[in-house]
């Protein structure tokens, strides 16, 4: 993906891009995810959408996801944050082209997974949240996506939730369903307080059980 463009080579992967089809899903694949994370990705894939070059195998690929491709590249370097194939291919399909893209390309589940993940939006919760309930690497790819701020998060690890269903049967519940449903209630209040120590969670777990025992 040099920076001179060959024009007989361009002109004759045009004529031919339908022989694409004859390769492997998984070649195609893994081809696509290379390009993406390219030095010249945004100017190869948008020349290439040009040419109608992936209409033959990925033609969810188009002029709008060009563009957005560029967006992308340029929310990376600004944050300080490594291209990820993943993200940039989520970044270039609608999102509902996302499971089906993942299929036809016979992706890992892993990487199937965080493709659709990619797709959704970051929500309201804010990026620590966010980043706690599904992890650094699905929050980072949708904020980027979504143009948002990632710097609360890029150097930051999740903490762990200080609190258990045996503390609260130790408060009165009865184990089961009521204790599993206290539990997330706690853990939800704990992540809108912005994740503060033990001492806090004991508190707020107190307050809800009294609530639920008046």
């Amino acid at each position: 993906f040099g920076t001179m463009i060959d024009e007989a080579g361009l002109d004759a992967c045009t004529a031919r891009a339908n022989d694409l089809m004859a390769l492997s899903r998984e070649r195609v694949a893994s081809e696509v995810l290379k390009l993406l994370v390219a030095t010249n990705a945004v100017p190869v894939v948008a020349l290439m959408v040009e040419r109608g070059i992936f209409q033959a195998v990925l033609p969810e690929i188009d002029a709008e996801g060009a563009e957005r491709l560029a967006l992308l590249a340029d929310r990376e370097t600004a944050a300080g944050i490594a291209p990820a194939p993943i993200r940039r291919l989520a970044m270039t399909i609608a999102p509902t082209a996302a499971e089906a893209v993942g299929a036809r390309l016979k992706l890992s589940n892993t990487d199937r997974k965080r493709l659709i993940a990619a797709t959704a939006g970051p929500g309201t919760e804010g990026p620590q949240a966010l980043a706690y309930r599904t992890g650094l690497t699905v929050a980072i790819d949708r904020l980027l996506i979504a143009g948002e701020d990632v710097s609360t998060i890029k150097d930051w690890t999740p903490p762990v939730f200080p609190f258990s269903g045996g503390a609260l049967v130790e408060r009165g519940l009865r184990k089961g369903p009521d204790v599993a449903a206290m539990l997330r209630r706690v853990e939800t209040q704990w992540i809108s307080e912005g994740f503060p120590g033990a001492d806090r969670v004991a508190v707020i777990a107190d307050d809800l059980v009294a609530e639920v025992s008046a």
